[in-house]
């Protein structure tokens, strides 16, 4: 049962728009809305359900992009694969049509961030620490999409209130720097701001647990590995009671969601709300009826056949991410690999219970042992990249096979890459170490599957960031294009 639920509130919003002005307008009226605590609370819940749209596409701009997945059929001229096959093959268009999908939802979703950001709204809200609550939830989900839109576009427009249609026409894109300076303010005052645990009623909000590790996360992406980042990392390591779970399995069991390892979640709850979880219909193997999961599968986010053989045989986070095959109705093996991370039972297709990881404390772990490598050296790392190891069922690393700093970081890799295996963190990882170019030119050229397509790639710098969505060129002609598009 989930502790702190999603409500389906979308009913209370109707969003009218050009592209960027998503303004939050509740059909029963604005002005006899947001008055009391509980409605702010109301909008503030809304905010944690806007985060389940964009998820529907970040995995194809997160790890079909990476050397985690790939399509399976490269014969099916269907519309969406022909969108899925640029995205896996490094030749993304303005026009695709996935990239304003998820552009719109994360706007969307902003939109309602600021709603609950307006000072007429949190005054509303009477007692200090609860007003203080309301507005560090509104500001970590605020900072946390712009964190992955100036990951995936560079410059992007900044929007902290709500505007009109003719003044978002006169908007242009932010530079990369004020993009995070926003980014940092809203999370330090976040972690300023939000409790450091909830009551059990109330699991499953952010912490300013989460804050502090989104922040050194935000910090290490822009090179800031240093003390200061070092001490966050530090912080949340060794005081904010979190913790790695006894087995890889339990982290992702449906009955202790919201449990010790998890920092923050999006949470999808069953029952026909419209606020379940469309992953394990999703990534289950197309035509697979009912033997992987009810109403069959889509076959999508393919694992790579490099992914498949990076682990390491005695490593038990294969089995709780991945299957080879599945059994059918007739009791035959087909050899089709799918995701079962998400897999959840389900009633009604696209109706899961399982929730979304975006910060693990496996995670926090990972980003401490790159930043103790490079201030402290490889001894410093080790003990941390052996935790998650050991949890894998995984010999631990010693020193002597790591001679370096760059061998560590090497480990350190291949460990984030197979610990956080489909959480959409594989390429947001290669790009932050500079490494995306050389792992996926050479994963275009190595993963068999591209031979029977028309060529994927080169990745060069100019596909690193997506295109700024067409349509929002054709509103305004002024807003620049990203390089290459």
């Amino acid at each position: 049962m989930k502790l702190f639920k999603y409500i389906p509130l979308l009913f209370l919003f109707t969003l009218y728009s050009c592209d960027l002005n998503l303004q939050p307008i509740s059909e029963i009226g604005e002005g006899s809305f947001y008055q009391t605590t509980d409605e702010i609370n109301s909008a503030v819940i809304a905010c944690y359900n806007g985060l389940q749209a964009p998820l529907e596409f970040e995995w194809m701009l997160t790890e079909l992009r990476s050397d985690n997945s790939r399509l399976y059929n490269t014969a099916t001229t269907s519309s969406n694969n022909t969108l899925l096959f640029e995205f896996d093959q490094a030749k993304v268009s303005a026009t695709n049509t996935r990239v304003y999908d998820y552009w719109q939802t994360v706007y969307h979703n902003i939109a309602r961030c600021n709603t609950v950001l307006d000072p007429d709204h949190l005054a509303v809200v009477t007692t200090d620490s609860l007003r203080n609550q309301y507005e560090g939830e509104a500001k970590f989900i605020r900072a946390y999409h712009y964190f992955n839109l100036v990951r995936l576009f560079g410059p992007v427009f900044i929007i902290t209130e709500r505007i009109s249609a003719e003044e978002a026409k006169q908007y242009d894109r932010s530079s990369v720097e004020d993009v995070y300076a926003l980014i940092e303010s809203d999370l330090k005052d976040a972690i300023d701001k939000l409790p450091s645990e909830y009551s059990d009623d109330e699991k499953g909000r952010v912490t300013s647990w989460a804050a502090k590790a989104l922040l050194a996360k935000v910090y290490m992406t822009e090179g800031l590995i240093d003390e200061t980042t070092q001490a966050l990392l530090k912080d949340v390591y060794e005081n904010s009671g979190y913790r790695l779970m006894d087995t890889y399995e339990s982290v992702f069991d449906i009955n202790n969601e919201v449990n010790d390892e998890i920092l923050f979640t999006v949470r999808f709850t069953s029952g026909g709300l419209g606020l379940g979880s469309i992953f394990g219909n999703r990534f289950a193997p197309q035509l697979s009826g009912s033997s992987v999961i009810n109403g069959d599968g889509s076959g999508y986010n393919y694992p790579s056949s490099d992914l498949v053989q990076a682990y390491n045989s005695s490593d038990t986070r294969e089995d709780v991410t991945i299957a080879l095959n599945y059994v059918n109705d007739n009791n035959q093996v087909i050899d089709r690999r799918y995701i079962k991370k998400y897999l959840s039972p389900v009633t009604i297709k696209d109706d899961g219970d399982k929730d979304w990881p975006i910060l693990r404390f496996a995670d926090v772990i990972l980003l401490y042992a790159e930043v103790e490598n490079e201030l402290d050296g490889v001894a410093a790392a080790l003990p941390l990249i052996n935790e998650t190891r050991t949890r894998a069922g995984l010999t631990e690393l010693k020193e002597s096979s790591l001679p370096n700093k760059h061998s560590m970081r090497m480990a350190i890799e291949k460990e984030r890459r197979l610990e956080l295996a489909f959480e959409n963190q594989r390429w947001f990882d290669l790009v932050r170490t500079g490494r995306a170019i050389e792992v996926m030119n050479e994963h275009y050229s190595t993963e068999e599957y591209y031979e029977s397509t028309s060529g994927a790639g080169p990745l060069n710098d100019n596909n690193i960031l997506l295109p700024i969505p067409q349509k929002e060129i054709d509103i305004n002609p002024n807003i620049s294009q990203n390089m290459g598009y």
